[in-house]
């Protein structure tokens, strides 16, 4: 089900789509083309002023960065909106259901605009009004420039159209990342309590943090305002420490879900995970056939790892289909109720399959694949010794040499079963 779903009568839409919706032709198309279209649209017009009124090139170069900025800014906040709309949960119980449905109605609530008014006027006031001691502003040297009291209505209509809809996204971004961060200490809350934490998703966080990530691209659209220190000194510097001031909300907020994720995962599967040494393994061959086989892992809190050979059945399949089922119990022979297991479903990253593919992401992800390698040894000591002491004897098939003829498979949970003896308990992850 989908968040959007959950109240079918109600679509969650930020601002700035509902006015594309109502305006042609930028209703006629779904973002991101429509994106596209508005910037193309402000690119034009913008060369048309720049021909028209000889204005100087400094000035069309930052309006077209300001554009630009527009663009990527305008991106990540519909990609962020798209990825909270088509979160799927499992199952929603009025617990989820109740935090899902708040967030979301904060998100989208129309008070979102408030923070991008308040930019815009203080925006205006410095630009229109005298300009701070020793300094001339964007619009006083513009005049200068075009040796002219008064802009033309056009080229003045642009720059406000422009200010306006820069204003809007800076304050929707700050907007977005306070009601982040309010969700947060929310989330924080009802994990703290014992009842709610029971029937509360994990799965939920890490969606959360997926869509979040978008954040980082609208606050890189910043960066490409940064011309306009050619033609104004202060509006760079307070764009350069909003940038900065988003960015560290952004990453803390980043940080912060990925503690709650641990802490959201029942400690019962903690527990049977850090204490297991084996898994078994379901791939799917060409032809769709299952392939089933024991093997090591580590779980990080996160992910799990796998080390296979590169000439292994797994790779071949893992590169045919990139899903993998993984199976921890443990068993009690004498009482069969007393069992338990884990099964997780997911999706598959390869470390390299070959020499090539593997020195590359060794220069990509070097130090995570030796920090892997280093738990895989604090785990499994005593067998990585053995097999380093009989590599010689071992089928190439089996060496543990890195990369050579060893890779890393990290299993990214998409699915998560708790197994108890004849029952089973669904928990996405």
């Amino acid at each position: 089900m989908k968040l959007g779903a959950m109240q079918p009568h109600k679509k969650y839409k930020f601002l700035q789509e509902q006015v594309f919706e109502g305006f042609w032709p930028f209703n006629r198309f779904q973002s991101p083309t429509n994106v596209f279209l508005l910037l193309a649209t402000y690119f034009t017009w913008g060369l048309g002023l720049y021909l028209i009124y000889d204005i100087p090139l400094k000035f069309m170069v930052a309006g077209s960065c300001g554009a630009l900025g527009l663009f990527f800014w305008t991106i990540g906040i519909f990609r962020y909106a798209d990825a909270l709309r088509n979160v799927e949960i499992e199952r929603i119980n009025k617990t989820n259901q109740k935090f899902l449905i708040g967030y979301l109605e904060n998100l989208f609530h129309p008070s979102s605009i408030v923070f991008g008014v308040i930019i815009f006027t203080g925006t205006l006031t410095y630009l229109f009004s005298s300009p701070l001691v020793g300094t001339g502003n964007f619009i006083t040297q513009l005049q200068v420039e075009m040796n002219t009291e008064n802009l033309p209505p056009p080229l003045l209509l642009f720059i406000l159209l422009l200010l306006f809809d820069l204003s809007y996204r800076l304050g929707l971004s700050l907007y977005l990342i306070l009601t982040q961060i309010k969700r947060n200490l929310l989330l924080s809350n009802y994990l703290k309590n014992p009842r709610l934490k029971t029937h509360f998703s994990p799965i939920i966080i890490r969606n959360l943090e997926r869509a979040d990530r978008f954040n980082y691209l609208s606050i890189g659209g910043g960066f490409a305002l940064i011309p306009l220190g050619w033609v104004d000194v202060t509006l760079l510097i307070v764009l350069l420490i909003y940038l900065f001031i988003t960015f560290f909300l952004s990453t803390s907020v980043l940080i912060h879900l990925r503690f709650l994720y641990l802490r959201a995962i029942p400690k019962g599967i903690l527990k049977l995970i850090h204490s297991a040494k084996f898994a078994q393994i379901g791939t799917v061959k060409p032809g769709k056939i299952p392939h089933l086989t024991p093997t090591l892992f580590i779980f990080n809190g996160r992910n799990f790892f796998i080390g296979i050979s590169n000439r292994s059945q797994k790779i071949r399949n893992l590169l045919y289909l990139n899903k993998i089922a993984i199976l921890i119990d443990s068993q009690d022979q004498e009482d069969y109720t007393k069992s338990v297991g884990i099964l997780t479903i997911g999706r598959t990253r390869i470390y390299g399959y070959d020499i090539r593919t593997g020195i590359i992401y060794f220069l990509l992800l070097g130090f995570r694949m030796i920090r892997t390698y280093l738990l895989f040894h604090r785990k499994y000591p005593h067998y990585i010794n053995e097999y380093w002491r009989g590599s010689k004897e071992l089928p190439k098939a089996w060496k543990v040499f890195p990369i050579l003829s060893r890779t890393i498979v990290e299993v990214i949970p998409e699915q998560f079963y708790l197994i108890k003896a004849s029952r089973s308990d669904l928990i996405q992850l």
